[in-house]
């Protein structure tokens, strides 16, 4: 799909928009999100997710417009945009709380708990997991210690959880969604230490975060491929370095197609499979 072809989808998301259509308008700006994000023009990209949420939050879809607003923060992410990421999943979680109360589902407060502590919003997260437990009288409490752990960042106990409890108690698919919940709070940790310091060990790491070495680094690969830490790992060192010189937005933005790893000696955080996400 071209970019022109982008532009016409959210040209005509416009007009829908203008005419009061919001079910369709969200469908066609979430459309438009997914052309732009395939072209690697994350911002545009994100844009455009984010109007897809608006329009469904108009028209009363609060679980959808929460997942739309999930996928424009990770857009957030690949563009390096952090703090946009982290807000993106506050507003995502406030998404769920109308969710929950439109459905009377209390489960969905748990989501947005999730998506608070990934925002870096504990006071919200702790508020929602006290609502949860309070309604749902214990009924899902593992996915209750897990969120706990996650917003004391208990790394450690929380893997542990998810591996030896959880992995035997719930479906593949919500494990999967636990699991990329749990990997996003790390990223956030991490994010955090390289605020203070330019370089982080993954010994000290390892040490902070009660993570196995080999898992750690195979996770901070992953997280670092992916947009969410930006940063570069030095395997001499073993050290996490920021990497401000990572990629050349003014570059990427002027292509006339989508990047390819052959284009670029390093493919690094390119080298992505879009699929997969």
């Amino acid at each position: 799909m071209s970019q022109s072809e982008c532009q016409k989808i959210e040209k005509l998301a416009e007009e829908m928009a203008d005419s009061g259509r919001n079910h369709e308008a969200m469908m066609l700006f979430q459309r438009a999100g997914d052309c732009w994000k395939n072209w690697e023009s994350f911002s545009k990209a994100a844009q455009a997710y984010e109007r897809a949420y608006e329009h469904g939050m108009l028209n009363h879809e609060y679980t959808k417009a929460a997942q739309i607003m999930t996928d424009a923060s990770a857009v957030w992410a690949k563009y390096g945009e952090h703090e946009k990421f982290e807000i993106d999943c506050q507003i995502a979680a406030q998404a769920y709380v109308s969710a929950a109360e439109e459905k009377k589902d209390p489960y969905l407060l748990l989501d947005g708990a999730f998506c608070a502590i990934t925002g870096g919003d504990l006071d919200l997260s702790r508020q929602l997991i006290d609502a949860v437990i309070q309604i749902t009288k214990g009924e899902v409490t593992g996915h209750i210690d897990l969120a706990l752990m996650l917003a004391e960042y208990r790394f450690g106990d929380a893997n542990k959880l998810m591996e030896t409890v959880l992995a035997d108690e719930i479906e593949r698919v919500e494990l999967a969604k636990l699991r990329n919940s749990f990997e996003l709070v790390l990223a956030g940790f991490i994010r955090t230490s390289l605020e203070s310091e330019a370089a982080v060990t993954l010994a000290s790491l390892e040490e902070s975060t009660g993570l196995e070495r080999g898992q750690l680094k195979r996770l901070i690969v992953r997280l670092i491929e992916n947009g969410y830490i930006p940063a570069y790992l030095d395997e001499a060192s073993e050290e996490l370095v920021v990497d401000s010189d990572r990629y050349d937005i003014d570059t990427l933005e002027t292509r006339k197609r989508p990047i390819l790893s052959r284009d670029l000696e390093d493919p690094g955080a390119w080298d992505i499979d879009f699929d997969e996400e």
